[in-house]
């Protein structure tokens, strides 16, 4: 696999699994599974490489989708990731309040340089 791709899917990997961490404390792995299985729908409709994604009891990897930009470098990996991300959010916040959603977001956007916020229009 290319450093590139390499790089590009990893950033992501990192913040989803950050996210499933962070989440999973307060909704569970089976709650986690239904959540991410929601959101791949949704993003799924427009995204169809979402699909691609892997989660389990044991989290999430992005695998799969590495080795298919592998294929083709032009997936509109950003857009997608993003859209995911502010889905699971959006979510996140209606199960857990939006003060617990806004923590955890908060955290992640300073461990990933503005990645949440930007994904918000912020």
């Amino acid at each position: 696999m290319s450093e590139i791709i390499e790089k590009r899917i990893g950033h992501y990997e990192t913040l989803l699994r950050e996210m499933w961490t962070a989440s999973s404390k307060y909704l569970g792995t089976f709650s986690m599974n239904l959540l991410v299985e929601r959101v791949v729908w949704e993003v799924s409709l427009e995204y169809k490489e979402i699909e691609l994604l892997q989660y389990d009891q044991n989290g999430i990897s992005c695998a799969k989708m590495a080795a298919r930009l592998e294929e083709n470098p032009d997936l509109p990996v950003e857009d997608m990731f993003m859209k995911f991300i502010t889905r699971y959010v959006e979510i996140l916040a209606r199960l857990l309040g939006h003060e617990r959603a806004e923590e955890i977001r908060k955290r992640l956007d300073e461990e990933f340089a503005g990645d949440l916020s930007a994904s918000r229009g912020e």
